[in-house]
């Protein structure tokens, strides 16, 4: 390919303030067609981000000869389908996480491209930002010594109308409650900095009977690597908390995951800090990378389907007993999940 001309899949408000502006300004890469169910609003999508054509047919956006890229922006209970129909159209995808509503959809996504030989990235955007890449240089510097523990805390606060007005807490289109759509950065950038995970174990709550979801997880595991760790998120918290300290044997770094503090390296020679800015398009540098992949052919910080799919294993695991088992309809059968 010498250009990049996407046809994008869904495109709400978060595509247009997070991620469709940097389609426009990375090199070689350009919108040229969005699809909506609702045409007047794919129209009104399409001026906004300078889109050439709009649709509001997901088959007439694939037959679209000059589309030879696609995101897919739309909830996760949707990706399956729109991802089958995407492979057999040949078309190089990159798709929003979550990947899929369960691990078993995300690998049955990834096989399929994988056969084609077609490919597939998962924003897990946060791999691509300087504060991680930085970060993971300082773990493999040996200035903190053996990598050993880690500790994350993410809290969010209750969120009435997100709760009643959005598509978040119904099961079939988002796979799951907030820690199924907020812990995929988490959990892939604790893959990305420690590797893989060889041990798991997950606690998830319901404490809202406004819906039947989870929303409080707490998560013990031990990597490929040896790091031991907890992970704790709360969706109903007074306040919000971000915070991750990975401790080595001769210093600890602590950063957060969401925000923009600064990181904070501790040792015997004292405390460091470090402010590393997000561009104003959050995930400008990971569509970046995966235009140079799809032009090039070369992949430094993308995270292709193959890759994320590590974090929807490690998530379908730790909630597992919540949902009494994480296979094929289970959002059709909440009598059977463990509320209490």
């Amino acid at each position: 390919m010498k250009n990049i001309k996407w046809g994008l899949i869904g495109c709400g408000n978060v595509v247009e303030k997070k991620s469709g502006p940097a389609f426009n300004i990375t090199s070689r890469s350009s919108i040229y067609a969005i699809m909506r169910r609702d045409i007047t609003k794919a129209k009104e999508s399409a001026k906004k981000l300078g889109a050439k054509k709009w649709y509001n047919n997901i088959d007439e956006l694939l037959e679209d000869k000059e589309v030879n890229a696609i995101y897919i922006a739309t909830p996760p209970g949707l990706h399956l389908e729109q991802a089958i129909k995407c492979c057999k159209a040949k078309k190089p995808t990159y798709i929003e996480k979550p990947f899929a509503r369960n691990y078993q959809e995300a690998m049955q996504i990834t096989n399929m491209f994988e056969e084609e030989k077609i490919p597939l990235y998962v924003a897990h955007y946060r791999r691509a930002l300087p504060k991680f890449i930085k970060i993971k240089e300082i773990l493999q510097s040996g200035e903190l010594g053996k990598i050993c523990e880690v500790d994350f805390k993410l809290n969010r606060k209750y969120n009435y109308e997100e709760i009643h007005n959005t598509w978040l807490y119904n099961t079939e289109l988002s796979g799951g409650g907030k820690f199924y759509d907020i812990a995929p950065h988490s959990i892939d950038i604790m893959v990305y900095l420690l590797g893989n995970f060889i041990e798991i174990n997950g606690i998830a709550t319901n404490n809202n009977k406004e819906y039947d979801v989870e929303d409080m997880v707490v998560m013990s595991f031990k990597t490929d690597t040896g790091v031991i760790g907890t992970a704790n998120f709360n969706s109903l918290a007074l306040d919000k908390k971000d915070k991750m300290i990975i401790y080595g044997t001769k210093g600890n770094v602590e950063f957060s995951m969401h925000g923009n503090d600064p990181i904070i390296i501790r040792t015997n020679k004292g405390e460091e800090k470090i402010k590393i800015v997000n561009p104003n398009i959050i995930q400008e540098n990971m569509i970046k990378e995966v235009v140079d992949s799809l032009i090039t052919g070369k992949s430094k910080n993308t995270c292709t389907a193959k890759e994320a799919l590590e974090t929807y294993r490690i998530m379908d695991i730790v909630l597992d007993k919540y949902y009494n088992g994480r296979d094929k309809d289970f959002w059709n059968k909440v009598n059977s999940w463990n509320k209490n």
